[in-house]
């Protein structure tokens, strides 16, 4: 099943960039690159485990299609590292890296010529997911489960016309621990990137 996801996930990925070349003069194509600051969110304090903030990267682009002059359609694809550190009982200082391909479709809504504000549904597929503490590192991809669905919230700034800062919160639904009769986790996390447009808008040729 996870790798049915990623194949949906890069497919995806390869149809907005053919579309995006295929509409220069309606759509823009965006790459973006920045950190994750993420955590879990969990239903109670648990004695052995207190979760804290770990930091990871991220990496995609997305696909603006205006719907008017303030409305955009703004489906993303990315790399993303999401999970927690925190200190447990029996092993100390615990990382969990969770690695997901990510595909947010956001509803973007400017606020005038540089700023914008946007919220939308987002997918998370599991690619690989890691347990690093003082003694070892050990694969847990098969505890973790295949798949979030969360929302994400947030703005952006663009400094030029084709370079632009982001910041959103990133908020999951699923529990994404599959041993959830002893935790129950969910992701959380907050974004930052810097994009670059491949693509401007096409200009007019003026009449002789």
């Amino acid at each position: 099943m996870r790798k049915l996801f990623a194949a949906a996930a890069v497919g995806l990925f390869f149809c907005l960039t053919a579309t995006a070349q295929k509409m220069k003069g309606k759509t823009f194509l965006v790459f973006k690159a920045g950190a994750n600051v993420s955590t879990f969110r969990t239903p109670t304090d648990y004695p052995d485990f207190d979760p804290a903030l770990k930091t990871g990267i991220s990496l995609g682009t997305f696909v603006e299609i205006p719907v008017s002059d303030k409305v955009v359609i703004q489906p993303e694809f990315y790399y993303s590292q999401m999970g927690s550190r925190g200190a447990s009982s029996p092993w100390g200082t615990v990382r969990f890296r969770y690695n997901y391909f990510s595909i947010p479709v956001v509803l973007k809504y400017r606020l005038g010529q540089s700023f914008a504000a946007f919220i939308g549904p987002e997918a998370d597929i599991l690619i690989r997911a890691r347990k690093r503490d003082q003694y070892s590192t050990e694969s847990i991809t098969y505890v973790v489960r295949d798949y979030d669905l969360g929302f994400t919230v947030g703005a952006e700034a663009w400094f030029s016309p084709k370079v632009s800062l982001a910041a959103r919160y990133i908020h999951g639904t699923r529990d994404v621990s599959l041993n959830n009769d002893h935790f129950t986790f969910f992701n959380q996390g907050v974004q930052v990137t810097v994009g670059y447009k491949l693509y401007s808008r096409a200009k007019k040729t003026r009449s002789k």
